[in-house]
């Protein structure tokens, strides 16, 4: 998304597994199918390092991964990254996939679950509430790193092994409340990516009250009742995800802009950092080679975008960051202790911001026109 950014480390080629180089073209809106971005798809294009494994992973093979956006076809992500701030070296906390890396999120840790969700044959349950539903649990070996730096991805799959699809495993949210902290979770209550249907501490306590349908976000930002902590998980449909024609990276983006908006003409503008971020690489190419901090990961690079008053104006972090820095940015600005080690020793976004400074002012953007029915929108002239 930023490979073009002025100043962001970024590329316009890319190296495949045969050694050559090809050209990143231009990525299309929306795209045919999706692309391989699991756990073990995540060691392949990793390759010890290498980063030339793209074209090995499913879906790799006719070019999608090598594919990027111009800064006309995501022009709101790109105002936010010149106005505000954007990190250049912000890493997927796992190798892979979605719904691991959203427990990160909240909990600076997956409980060593390493996929989705193993769906039962006779339809799509809801986590905690299907006992038949199964994650894969990554167990423990020595010489695990190891492994999966020689992409050993057989012996990998030997310490693989099926658990009910309800995890066990501390959020930051009980914390929060200690802390005299609000807080809601603003996610479909029966959508696939909502990881917390899978966590036994919110989906089976009252802390489920606190998931609330995103579509009460605008309103809540506008009518100044959010609650001091925020997380907001954009219907499917708007999720900027590279899986299917019927999803469009314009419309994502709109939608994005139209809750930012919200809360820049909202009255807690004044006093709000906002994190924009994806919760995994989505299959597509990226030259850097993340830091091994431990046989989770870290997996390939994300965007992440920080919008503030408070944000350094038009800068480029280079720092390392990961999703734990989300607990890490909760923890100090709260007086929390880290739930993990991985949270205890992510950098925790402070250094992105300058209190000091003449606060920026809100930027307010037009999302571009759309047409189509609400289920799958497009935007007109794409």
């Amino acid at each position: 998304m930023f490979g073009r950014f002025p100043g962001a480390e970024g590329t316009t080629t890319a190296t495949l597994s045969t050694g050559e180089t090809v050209p990143l073209t231009r990525a299309p809106d929306s795209y045919q199918h999706d692309i391989g971005h699991d756990f073990f798809s995540g060691l392949r294009v990793v390759n010890g390092g290498a980063m030339d494994g793209f074209d090995l992973i499913p879906g790799g093979r006719d070019g999608s991964p090598f594919t990027q956006y111009r800064k006309a076809d995501i022009p709101g992500y790109w105002r936010y990254a010149q106005e505000f701030v954007l990190a250049d070296h912000m890493y997927s906390s796992m190798y892979g996939p979605t719904i691991p890396e959203h427990m990160f999120t909240v909990a600076a840790t997956a409980g060593r679950i390493v996929s989705n969700k193993l769906t039962p044959e006779d339809g799509d349950g809801l986590y905690c509430e299907d006992v038949r539903e199964r994650f894969y649990k990554l167990q423990k070996h020595p010489d695990l790193i190891k492994w999966e730096r020689n992409v050993q991805i057989k012996r990998i799959e030997q310490l693989l092994k099926a658990v009910q699809a309800c995890i066990d495993v501390d959020t930051i949210f009980p914390e929060l409340e200690d802390a005299g902290v609000s807080w809601h979770y603003y996610g479909q209550r029966t959508q696939f990516h909502n990881a917390l249907l899978a966590i036994d501490e919110i989906r089976n306590t009252s802390r489920w009250d606190n998931v609330v349908d995103p579509a009460r976000f605008i309103e809540d930002a506008r009518a100044g009742e959010l609650p001091q902590v925020s997380y907001v998980l954009p219907p499917t449909v708007f999720n900027d995800h590279p899986h299917s024609p019927d999803r469009s990276m314009c419309v994502g983006e709109n939608w994005s802009i139209r809750q930012i908006n919200a809360v820049m003409k909202g009255p807690d503008w004044d006093h709000t950092a906002i994190f924009v971020t994806w919760d995994d690489f989505g299959g597509l190419y990226d030259h850097v080679e993340p830091p091994v901090v431990d046989d989770m990961g870290l997996g390939p690079r994300v965007p992440l975008l920080v919008i503030s008053p408070y944000a350094k104006p038009g800068h480029i972090s280079h720092t390392t960051y990961e999703f734990s820095s989300f607990l890490a940015f909760l923890e100090r600005l709260f007086d929390v202790a880290p739930l993990t080690a991985r949270d205890r020793n992510a950098n925790d976004l402070f250094d992105a911001f300058d209190f000091s400074q003449e606060p920026n002012e809100p930027l307010i953007q037009e999302p571009r026109p759309e047409s189509g029915p609400a289920a799958h929108p497009v935007c007109r002239g794409i």
